[in-house]
């Protein structure tokens, strides 16, 4: 996957993370929910091969899941019941199941990082607007270099004179402001005299259209109507409350959950990953 995505077109693989927030975030069947989430798993931890750094999106499942109950009482299957409150299993799955929803947006965000580079991001942006693509590479450029100026005045401040933690933060927050207004007052007026604003200009990029990202585009586009269309036929319309009603399971969605998961899963099926050539 790494290779494939890595060696693909921006526009291939900005379609492809399009087509999992597209499904994501809007997802209702547990069924939808769960063949996400045990690919988007597949592939967080195909970067991150560590169990600890996944403990805190299984810490905000855990905590939607118990919240959820407290808060909404509606549902008719009661667990546990007093003066004050009711909990109830309809609000307990609820939560358990947006907080996975939740999870899964959030990992796709984290997967989206390990492939979206700066001059990606600037070279899509910035074709079809200009202005918001100087805004961000202007961005992209200020916030690394605004934490590494941070951390050096820290680190100078707390080695040269003793103060309260709380009074070092605060004024390195107040010199990292200044430095941040008089470095973006140095690059606009680097830009103004390089000519920016005036006509249009062209950039400099080693991404190039091939034929192989036609073929990629065309299946992550196929697949991404597809799934589209059978979550609006059939799975946009379960229900929790006020009770659970489980529809009888047919081959029909055996057939859309394989779907699913072939749109998320499709980069580590394609060729780039096992041509040794490349």
């Amino acid at each position: 996957m790494i290779k494939a995505l890595k060696r693909a077109h921006p526009l291939v693989v900005f379609t492809y993370f399009l087509g999992l927030l597209l499904l994501a975030p809007f997802s209702r069947h547990p069924w939808m929910t769960g063949v996400q989430m045990i690919c988007l798993c597949l592939l967080y931890f195909y970067h991150n091969r560590s169990l600890k750094k996944f403990l805190p999106f299984i810490g905000l499942i855990v905590i939607v899941a118990v919240t959820n109950p407290l808060f909404v009482q509606r549902g008719r299957t009661i667990l546990y019941a007093d003066t004050h409150i009711r909990i109830t299993k309809e609000a307990l799955f609820y939560g358990i199941h947006y907080g996975c929803v939740l999870v899964n947006l959030l990992l796709v965000f984290s997967i989206f990082n390990q492939y979206i580079k700066k001059e990606q991001w600037i070279y899509v942006s910035g074709r079809f607007f200009p202005k918001l693509g100087v805004i961000t590479s202007m961005a992209f450029g200020l916030i690394p270099r605004y934490q590494k100026h941070a951390k050096k005045i820290l680190n100078t401040r707390k080695s040269l004179k003793k103060e309260q933690p709380v009074h070092r933060v605060m004024n390195t927050v107040s010199m990292e402001t200044t430095w941040a207004f008089e470095s973006s007052m140095d690059q606009l007026d680097s830009m103004n005299a390089r000519g920016y604003g005036i006509g249009k200009r062209t950039h400099f990029h080693l991404f190039s259209w091939e034929r192989k990202d036609w073929i990629h585009i065309v299946e992550i586009v196929i697949l991404m109507i597809l799934n589209l269309w059978a979550y609006t036929q059939y799975y946009s319309r379960f229900f929790f409350y006020p009770m659970i009603i489980w529809p009888v399971f047919q081959m029909r969605d055996l057939l859309w959950m394989l779907m699913m998961a072939l749109q998320f899963l499709l980069p580590c099926v394609w060729k780039e990953n096992f041509n040794v050539r490349n």
